[in-house]
């Protein structure tokens, strides 16, 4: 999950970076003279958005993919204790143990 939520927000990191950069070439001859006196402001900028945007990607994935696990889960405890499963007996074993 955490995989799928760092590409995601890379992509809209990045996405929104080549945005602002083509919207900003009017400033391209100040490149050099912005970069140098506030790279700082932008780097933590970015690193906000990147944690941000990480942040509300776990959040929908948590809401959408997860969605009634612990029923799923139950369900589940519930086959391998009647015996009703396609389980290997080692696995099934560990199981009913407990």
């Amino acid at each position: 999950m955490f995989a799928n939520a760092a590409l995601s927000a890379s992509v809209i990191c990045l996405a929104v970076l080549l945005l602002a950069m083509s919207q900003l070439k009017f400033l391209t001859p100040w490149r050099d003279l912005i970069f140098r006196d506030y790279w700082q402001g932008i780097a933590v900028y970015m690193a906000m958005l990147f944690v941000n945007v990480f942040g509300v990607a776990i959040y929908i994935q948590r809401k959408l993919l997860l969605k009634d696990a612990g029923q799923k889960l139950v369900h589940f405890d519930k086959q391998v204790r009647d015996g009703d499963h396609e389980l290997s007996p080692e696995i099934a074993a560990q199981f009913t143990e407990d």
